[in-house]
């Protein structure tokens, strides 16, 4: 799931929203133009969500917002690498809660949220289950054609079966070892315009219509594999559901995920694909660096700048008569200088101790000066970076 962050996603507004947005869209955007670079990947999938809002504004606030998403998720080669953007809940809501108008808007200028697309040896079936659970027929109606006909048809190629919404499974069915959420299983919840898992007749009657090979879903934010039976003329056989971590750090996982699927077409040999779950670098853990990396360089600026802030500053004091006497007179013994007038009857400065007592003085606003220049110095070399 991309779902960029919004007004709906923590509750904010104003400034701290702007901050959140600014930190989570520089991430995703720099995270999605590297694995551009080095993935080269032929076709691209979204498996819904967007937007967090999406289904709750009006089309000026929605259209605002989906620009922004263009301008993160932006294509660097629309000519030649086809992107395939699912609906989520967010986007249009799910089963008899679908919002029509966010429906028909997506319609309008994202795309279709059915399709079945033709790639490397398979058959993506790239499936709306959020309206295909809707008892509404109007609505429901583009889903449940997709299905029936994939049911009427024999699968020349494998089936891939794409959901933004995870299939249903037992309750405490393990995920695997690469879940990070605590409890290790996938729950099946349902509130406001969402829910974890596809009713279980609704699974039932996918599995058995698709025949699929493998499914893949989103919308759960975290890493879960488990396997469906699925009946066939030949018996139950099993396939494997994905469920695809969400892109973003702000998503509720530590760390953000995705999945790298590759396909194999028959080529003397049955087609296959092989699903690798992929990992974004750990962002919470990035700034924690970065917030003890700024308290040491402070810590060692500081220190720099307090040593050059100071200066010595000697005490007023006024010898006594006694060692003025007694230093003169050793002097003028030892250089045996004749007589001269004594230096307070002609009003020259009397001479000093050889030691002066003085204390250091700290030049406040000087080190404040210093410390901020070289902090300043310091956020000029790494903010570019960053």
């Amino acid at each position: 799931d991309p779902q960029i962050v919004d007004h709906y996603s923590y509750d904010q507004t104003g400034t701290l929203l702007r901050v959140v947005e600014f930190f989570t869209d520089i991430y995703i955007r720099k995270s999605y133009n590297v694995l551009q670079t080095i993935r080269q990947p032929e076709a691209i999938v979204f498996l819904g969500d967007m937007l967090d809002g999406g289904r709750e504004w009006g089309d000026d606030q929605w259209l605002e917002e989906y620009e922004r998403y263009k301008s993160i998720f932006r294509n660097r080669s629309p000519h030649t690498v086809p992107v395939y953007d699912m609906a989520g809940n967010h986007d249009i809501g799910i089963g008899n809660t679908v919002v029509k108008t966010a429906l028909e808007r997506y319609h309008k200028y994202v795309g279709p949220t059915n399709q079945v697309v033709n790639l490397g040896g398979h058959y993506l079936i790239l499936l709306d289950s959020l309206t295909l659970e809707s008892d509404t027929p109007a609505v429901s109606a583009a889903s449940r054609q997709l299905v029936e006909r994939l049911a009427n048809e024999t699968a020349e190629k494998p089936r891939l079966l794409f959901s933004h919404v995870p299939l249903w499974r037992p309750d405490g069915t393990n995920c695997g070892p690469l879940r990070q959420s605590p409890g290790g299983s996938l729950l099946n919840r349902r509130g406001y315009q969402f829910r974890d898992q596809l009713f279980q007749n609704t699974t039932s009657y996918l599995l058995r219509s698709i025949q699929p090979t493998a499914i893949f879903s989103g919308d759960d934010h975290d890493t879960c594999t488990i396997t469906h039976p699925v009946p066939s003329k030949n018996g139950i056989r099993r396939a494997v559901e994905y469920t695809i971590g969400a892109f973003g750090w702000a998503s509720g996982v530590p760390i953000a995920s995705y999945g790298l699927l590759t396909l194999y077409p028959e080529m003397g040999l049955p087609a296959a694909h092989v699903v690798q779950n992929c990992y974004l670098p750990y962002q919470l853990g990035i700034y924690k660096v970065y917030a003890v990396s700024f308290v040491l360089s402070l810590l060692i600026v500081a220190a720099y700048c307090y040593r050059g802030s100071r200066s010595w500053h000697p005490m007023a004091c006024k010898p006594s008569d006694d060692d003025l006497a007694s230093e003169v007179s050793e002097g003028y013994g030892r250089l045996r200088l004749s007589p001269s007038p004594s230096p307070r009857a002609e009003g020259l400065p009397l001479p000093l101790p050889a030691s002066m007592p003085g204390k250091w003085q700290l030049n406040r606003a000087g080190f404040m000066l210093r410390v901020l220049l070289a902090m300043k110095s310091i956020v000029v070399v790494a903010l570019p970076t960053y």
